[in-house]
């Protein structure tokens, strides 16, 4: 099909023609897409960039009334899924709580920003160069992040400080923030990226860790009115947690397959700590000690499973093995 365009002068300097809008939409292009130019003699050829490199464009139109709740999580599982533009259309005008549920969706994850807006329409873009951002780069802010939440955690309860692990349980949106993020380009790089697996399995064990800290400030609740034999046996536990958390990371990190081995033999000490601490008769509110206690000995127990992984990780490199 022949096309014909008149070329426009703007800026004084710069020739622009318009493209015919069926190609366009043919092509899949939208707004930011790019196109590669060759010369051919006189004539030009028009390339749209599909292959590598190309922008992945994504539209999700809605058609009804929504919860908004259900649109964030419908616009999370479109993240994960990844994509560098992507268009939210209503067949009338937007309502309020639409736009504010994807405004709220682009403040909780990574590197998505409102690039436009119209009466029935947002516009979203992803900004963050995964490559000045890798996956082992967000894993790593991840696992402070946990560490930071887990230390003032412990902080809270030697305090009797509410209104720090009620900060503890705000941040836990921070960490899911990187979880979404390592998945979503944990699956645009799976098949170039084989350790990036082992990147994902370790954010799933961090988020579910930050969950337990959290868990554990919404369980005590107010520590002021807990007693003094309870927060000093569940402080001494989370110590030994915190521990155990922050010796599975700088094993994991540090490659060193004997910490990593010394750890997943402790799963014994928290098991058994446990049980001391819950068999004690200075513990007035039980019900309460037994809830905390479950929850501090998750952690320890996902720092073991990250040791596991962590030797998982090392040996599925090599083929050749020694023991010394």
């Amino acid at each position: 099909m022949k096309y014909t365009r008149r070329v426009q002068l703007t800026g004084g300097s710069t020739f622009t023609v318009s493209l015919p809008s069926k190609w366009v939409q043919r092509a899949g292009l939208v707004k930011g897409s790019e196109i590669d130019i060759s010369e051919a003699g006189i004539a030009l050829i028009l390339d749209p960039r599909t292959g590598e490199g190309a922008q992945k464009a994504k539209t999700l139109t809605i058609m009804k009334d929504i919860d908004d709740v259900f649109l964030e999580r419908v616009l999370t599982s479109i993240y994960i899924s990844y994509f560098d533009i992507l268009t939210i259309k209503t067949s009338g005008l937007m309502e309020q709580k639409i736009r504010e549920a994807v405004r709220r969706f682009a403040r909780r994850v990574m590197g998505v920003e409102i690039f436009e807006e119209s009466s029935n329409s947002i516009v979203l873009q992803n900004v963050l160069n995964s490559d000045n951002f890798t996956i082992w780069n967000a894993l790593r802010r991840m696992s402070l992040n946990v560490e930071t939440m887990i230390s003032d955690t412990l902080q809270s309860l030697r305090l009797r400080d509410r209104q720090m692990m009620n900060n503890v349980i705000e941040r836990d949106d921070e960490v899911d923030r990187y979880q979404w993020y390592i998945f979503r380009e944990t699956k645009a790089s799976i098949s170039t990226s084989d350790n990036s697996v082992y990147a994902l399995i370790l954010s799933r064990i961090l988020e579910r860790t930050a969950d337990h800290t959290v868990n554990i400030c919404k369980i005590l609740g107010n520590p002021a009115k807990q007693s003094n034999a309870t927060i000093e046996k569940l402080s001494e536990f989370l110590e030994l947690g915190l521990g155990m958390y922050r010796e599975s990371m700088e094993a994991f990190y540090s490659k060193n397959v004997d910490r990593m081995n010394e750890l997943v033999e402790k799963k014994h000490d928290i098991n058994r700590m446990k049980d001391q601490i819950l068999s004690d008769p200075k513990l007035k509110d039980l019900p309460t000690a037994t809830a905390a206690s479950e929850e501090i000995l998750r952690i320890g127990l996902y720092s073991t499973d990250t040791a596991e992984l962590g030797m998982d990780y090392l040996l599925s490199d090599m083929s050749d093995f020694v023991l010394k």
